[in-house]
């Protein structure tokens, strides 16, 4: 299955309730395939904090999309 255009949209607005440092860690993570090392040194905090961040960001953000009615991706609902 694939995200809808209203999928999408709900992520953007779930990722734009993140605290910038939560989003910034995401998308070393996830867009630019950082490890949680390379993100530690990049953001001067321990490999610890960024793995923590990492989790509680995404737990957030999957929160903020299960919410959403109208948000239809169902394997992101069946791993909830």
């Amino acid at each position: 299955m694939r995200f809808t255009s209203n999928d999408v949209e709900i992520v953007r607005a779930g990722l734009s309730s993140l605290t910038t440092c939560e989003r910034q860690i995401l998308i070393y993570r996830f867009w630019e395939d950082k490890t949680i090392e390379e993100i530690a040194s990049l953001l001067e905090m321990k490999w610890e904090e960024v793995n923590r961040s990492i989790e509680a960001a995404l737990k957030k953000l999957k929160n903020f999309c299960m919410n959403e009615t109208d948000f239809s991706f169902s394997d992101f609902r069946e791993a909830a």
